[in-house]
């Protein structure tokens, strides 16, 4: 601005006090551009708030006039005027005269988006110095545990930052030059994968692999193999040099890194847990484990086995790895056993959990995987293959999943099945994929694993090939 609006001077005491950060003459020209020009409302309004003007004053001078824009009013001191009176704000506004000031001191409304960044910046500072003074009066009461403590910070802080991310309507010239790169060079390559390949070459030819800004949720009963599922995707995409983060919620860290030595050695689960020197193969197993911790050791793989972790936690915790080096992989086992404020309505506790990691998916351009525990009334059918409703508070999941997996085992529910080596992955929702027969994989969780089926599927000849009682053929 030409001019700003004078104030009586603070006295020499109050003038030594470390102020928030601020700036005045931005707050005022970014109030007096819109004043100019209403239709400047557009540039900024999807990412500057009332809440980031530093005055009180200024903030209610702003929603006077997003409120005025939004009901198609012209926007001058005459109106402005009217709306404070009409909502009973004329006495905070100390009169007139300033609104007027604004009016006439600003020369054009055309830098206003610059001093709306500079409003905008200064109020990030000052959200950042709250979380800090927060932080400092939380640590000195000491009434909750110093994880919870740190872990608010941290999801309020990686907020502040997310809040950067600005979009808007765009040409979709550079989307467009970015797809055709991706496409040329797979094509050069003689196609491939678009995402992060699995270790099942049927789920890649179904899925394309896992890709970047997509949310997967997997779904199962207890004991059909979940974390062992887990476990071997976030092995298979860090060997491939995906920087992968593995939450489990569920199991301890000692108990993940003895089913990833299982899985990554092909040992027995049962002899890594209990390494006895008398088993007739121990040499051949010790040496196995020694590789494969090797192996695990030179993965870019991470992991968090912090029990119970909400939302925000989760949150966080990608975000400050992210900002270290870029994650490609986010896999959560299982959100079931995530915290949730029992306040609320579980329904939309976990639905928020997905978004979250849908959110983490799209802004960190990462594929998030996040394990599902299922409705216990499907035990009461014939056919206990799992479909979307049986997902617990299936409503609000399957509205933020792009994918949607079951795994089954007929062998948990009939010992005497022919398929008790077979585990299905059933294709329940795929968006661009499409849904249909189940996929087969060989179980091999002795050693924590699932591999490729090879040759012909188990026939069931107990009721002259019509479906069993599981409903399989």
């Amino acid at each position: 601005m030409n001019a700003q609006v004078q104030f009586d001077r603070a006295p020499a005491d109050v003038q030594q006090l470390r102020l928030p950060p601020h700036d005045v003459g931005a707050e005022q020209a970014v109030l007096g551009a819109l004043m100019i020009d209403a239709k400047a409302l557009a540039k900024i309004s999807d990412w500057l708030g009332e809440g980031d003007f530093y005055r009180k004053d200024h903030r209610l001078i702003y929603r006077a006039i997003c409120a005025l824009i939004g009901r198609g009013d012209p926007v001058d001191p005459l109106t402005l005027g009217e709306w404070f009176e009409a909502n009973d704000l004329a006495d905070l506004m100390g009169g007139m005269d300033y609104i007027y000031e604004l009016d006439r001191n600003t020369p054009s409304a055309a830098n206003i988006v610059a001093y709306a960044e500079i409003v905008a910046e200064k109020s990030k500072c000052r959200q950042a110095i709250n979380i800090g003074t927060n932080l400092m009066e939380r640590g000195y009461s000491a009434q909750m545990e110093s994880q919870q403590i740190f872990a608010d910070a941290q999801h309020a802080l990686s907020q502040i930052q997310a809040s950067k991310l600005r979009a808007s309507l765009v040409p979709v010239k550079s989307a467009m030059a970015r797809m055709h790169a991706e496409l040329l060079e797979r094509y050069q390559c003689g196609g491939g994968l678009n995402g992060i390949p699995t270790p099942w070459d049927a789920v890649n030819d179904w899925t394309n692999g896992l890709e970047s800004g997509s949310l997967t949720l997997v779904g199962a009963r207890p004991s059909m193999g979940k974390s062992a599922f887990a476990i071997q995707l976030a092995l298979h995409a860090a060997s491939l040099g995906h920087r992968t983060a593995l939450f489990s919620v569920e199991m301890s860290d000692k108990q993940c890194m003895a089913r990833a030595v299982a899985c990554q050695g092909r040992i027995p689960y049962a002899w890594v847990r209990n390494p006895s020197s008398d088993n007739p193969d121990a040499g051949l197993y010790w040496g196995r484990l020694e590789r494969a911790t090797a192996d695990i050791l030179a993965m870019p793989l991470l992991l968090d086995a912090t029990p119970a972790i909400n939302r925000m936690q989760l949150d966080a915790r990608c975000r400050r790895a992210h900002l270290q080096a870029p994650l490609k992989l986010v896999i959560v086992d299982h959100i079931h056993d995530m915290k949730i404020d029992p306040k609320r309505e579980a329904r939309f506790e976990y639905g928020e959990i997905a978004q979250t990691g849908k959110t983490l998916a799209k802004e960190l351009d990462c594929s998030v995987i996040m394990l599902c525990q299922l409705n216990r009334s499907l035990e009461s059918r014939a056919n206990k293959r799992p479909g979307m409703p049986d997902f617990r508070e299936s409503g609000e999941l399957e509205q933020k999943a792009d994918v949607m997996i079951g795994l089954y085992r007929d062998v948990v529910y009939d010992p005497s099945t022919p398929f008790r080596d077979v585990v299905e992955i059933l294709r329940i929702k795929g968006r661009e994929m499409g849904i249909g027969a189940s996929i087969m994989l060989q179980s091999q969780l002795d050693v924590m694993r699932m591999d490729n089926w090879i040759g012909p599927l188990p026939v069931d000849d107990r009721d002259s090939g019509k479906p069993n009682h599981r409903g399989m053929r």
